[in-house]
């Protein structure tokens, strides 16, 4: 995840950089009849390169935030996997009566 970042972050300066290269067209910073508005040598095109590695980068983080501090067994009750225990030959069926009494005391 940080490696995927940190690409993302160069490219977006590298996005950025070749955007704004275009605007000097020697009649001073974004002068000229045209203005160019950031499409200089990168074009429309890479504003829609930036968006869409913006929109990965938001994927991304909501990805990381769902899967952040969720366990498997999330929502079960203890003896509910006690019973998952038992079913799978984990414990046997005294242990399985022992504990589930202890659950419920």
């Amino acid at each position: 995840m940080k490696t995927f970042f940190n690409l993302c972050v160069f490219m977006m300066a590298g996005l950025l950089v070749s955007c704004g290269a275009g605007c000097y067209d020697g009649q001073g910073p974004g002068g000229g009849p045209m203005m160019h508005y950031g499409f200089g040598y990168g074009g429309m095109f890479m504003w829609v390169i930036f968006l869409i590695v913006v929109g990965v980068l938001i994927y991304f983080i909501v990805q990381a935030q769902k899967t952040k501090g969720q366990t498997p067994a999330q929502g079960e009750s203890p003896l509910d996997i006690l019973k998952k225990r038992y079913a799978k030959g984990e414990i046997s069926k005294e242990d399985f009566d022992r504990m589930k009494h202890d659950l419920e005391a």
